[in-house]
């Protein structure tokens, strides 16, 4: 099975993975105030956005090749589109924002030009995010 994004398959030119980073709660504080008695407390601010985080390595037979891949997960990276995100075992985030694409610091050139890469997505479930 291949690992695609909003029905693209961008990064089955090489190995990669998946992982949830975060999930839980978004927290304030520890806050003190002279009325609470010198206690702290804590504001619990809502659902935190599941976020995951795919790292691996492109791969091309030519520099071209490469650079082509690179270019079409950057203008992914760019749109503000919701997809599902599906990795290579079938495991699936619906409703999934791709928010960053990081190109390692160097291109590795042997019989096949190579780059590693992260990638990080967020479910933006509260207000503010893409519909």
């Amino acid at each position: 099975m291949a690992s695609t994004f909003a029905g693209l398959s961008l990064f089955d030119s090489g190995p990669h993975r998946f992982i949830e980073a975060r999930s839980g709660r978004i927290v304030s504080g520890p806050f003190f105030s002279p009325t609470s008695g010198a206690f702290p407390y804590s504001i619990d601010e809502g659902k935190r956005e599941l976020a995951v985080i795919q790292t691996g390595r492109l791969a091309a037979a030519t520099n071209a090749a490469l650079w082509a891949l690179i270019d079409a997960i950057r203008v992914q990276a760019e749109l503000p589109r919701k997809g599902t995100l599906i990795d290579h075992h079938g495991r699936s985030w619906p409703n999934m924002t791709m928010i960053a694409f990081r190109p390692g610091t160097r291109i590795d050139r042997g019989r096949l030009f190579c780059l590693a890469y992260t990638v990080s997505y967020l479910r933006f479930d509260v207000g503010g995010g893409i519909t």
